[in-house]
């Protein structure tokens, strides 16, 4: 048996930290000075701002992966009824890409999602009423803090699961295990069955490749949560010293008696001293610190995830280090993609369980996230055609520039361009031999 181990406090962050909200809505996230008053920190809480990284680095990391339709393919038994499943997943309507994309999120930023296959206790008397009610199998998301506990056997797989989420209200407790069910709430809503999946139907969908039993794991974006975290209070402290010190103070030769000292009245000192009235300004030093200590944790978030190579934190690097850090993200979103890959087939898995009936299921994710330069590749293009070779190389090169420069054409037209390119080359052959 093993119970979750990861303290709330840290979900919490992450979810504050990808939403903007809690601590960092009310303040409380800010950590107040050394014998700071508590009017004071009030204040600070008041005007505090939220510059938010942790949900764009997260969506950087999911994005990508469904920005084209996954490749689908099934057969079998169970078609007819899988049919109905992707196109309402978790009986609100929601598409298998969009439900995907859903679980992709949370498991990136949890650093695992559960998905839970669940089915119909009163199913309908004959295929009919099954399809015309969507009486079939439904999947639902289970959040790794929801989580109390779980069992393994040696092989690391799931043997017995069990979870608490909010229902109509009211706390629900169910477990799973590889022969039974049980809901465990009120007296009117408790129950117990045995669902003959000979497995626990329930798919883990993980952010990174993980080892066998190791059911929660630590979020790889929890280091980020935490530097925004810091960036959060730096600029509530950097926000307090333009606000107290960034105006000019008058300093004057007079006698000035219980003086509270603000960029709105004056400073006096001694009118027999030489000097003469001026304006005086605090060191700008704090403020260029904290500024600094800012921009460094930002490049360390995009470093952390992988994206150094974004516009903003893009330094003088050579082609290869360049290559080299697009190279990293397009691997961790490949990776991720197989994750989702893994996680779908598996659901099919069970649904075909659920129904008894056959289904063969076969999905592929894109696997190339690599970043276009549109202006370098055409560049590349033009260069190629100056060497004027000619003949299928001149084509190919051709084929490349269309693939750079319109491929958001719907597919009929795109395929319509190519095979002009090929006419126009065959044409230009032809005319060449006639001479």
């Amino acid at each position: 048996m093993a119970n979750n181990q990861i303290k709330k406090e840290v979900y919490d962050l992450l979810i504050h930290g990808y939403y903007g909200t809690g601590g960092f809505a009310d303040g409380s996230y800010l950590v107040p000075h050394v014998r700071e008053e508590t009017d004071k920190l009030e204040k600070r809480k008041q005007i505090a701002y939220y510059l938010n990284y942790v949900r764009p680095v997260v969506n950087s990391h999911v994005d990508p992966i469904f920005k084209t339709e996954p490749q689908r393919e099934w057969n079998g038994g169970a078609s007819n009824l899988w049919d109905l499943f992707i196109k309402d997943v978790d009986l609100n309507g929601t598409d298998l890409t969009r439900f995907m994309k859903r679980a992709g999120l949370i498991a990136k930023l949890f650093g695992v999602c559960f998905i839970v296959m669940d089915n119909f206790t009163d199913q309908p008397i004959n295929m009919a009423q099954v399809i015309k009610e969507r009486k079939c199998p439904y999947a639902t998301i289970v959040l790794p803090q929801e989580v109390t506990e779980y069992k393994t056997d040696k092989y690391g797989r799931l043997i017995s699961f069990t979870y608490t989420q909010q229902q109509d209200g009211k706390e629900v407790k169910k477990t799973w295990t590889d022969v039974i069910w049980k809901i465990e709430s009120d007296k009117e809503s408790s129950g117990e069955g045995i669902h003959n999946l000979g497995r626990v139907p329930v798919i883990p969908l993980y952010s990174r490749l993980m080892n066998p039993g190791e059911i929660l794991p630590m979020s790889d974006f929890y280091s980020i949560a935490r530097a925004n975290l810091r960036i959060y209070n730096l600029c509530s402290e950097l926000d307090e010293i333009l606000r107290n010190q960034a105006f000019s103070v008058l300093a004057y030769p007079g006698d000035v008696k219980e003086l509270m000292l603000s960029t709105e009245n004056a400073l006096g000192f001694n009118p027999e001293s030489s000097h003469t009235p001026s304006f005086i300004t605090p060191p700008a030093d704090p403020a260029k610190l904290l500024m600094e200590q800012t921009d460094r944790l930002v490049k360390e978030i995009y470093r952390m995830a992988m994206l150094t190579h974004v516009t903003g934190v893009q330094e003088q690097k050579s082609g290869v280090a360049k290559a080299w850090d697009f190279e990293q993200t397009n691997t961790a979103l490949a990776d991720f993609a197989i994750n989702c890959e893994g996680a779908e087939i598996e659901m099919a898995s069970v649904f075909s369980l659920w129904v008894k009936q056959d289904l063969e299921y076969q999905c592929k994710y894109s696997d190339d996230y690599s970043i276009q330069d549109v202006e370098k590749e055409l560049q590349e293009v033009a260069l190629a055609l100056d060497l004027q070779i000619g003949g299928m190389f001149d084509v190919e090169v051709k084929k490349k520039a269309v693939a750079v420069y319109l491929q958001d054409i719907p597919t009929e037209d795109y395929d319509a361009v190519i095979e002009d390119i090929a006419s126009t080359n065959q044409d230009e052959s032809m005319s060449s031999g006639d001479e």
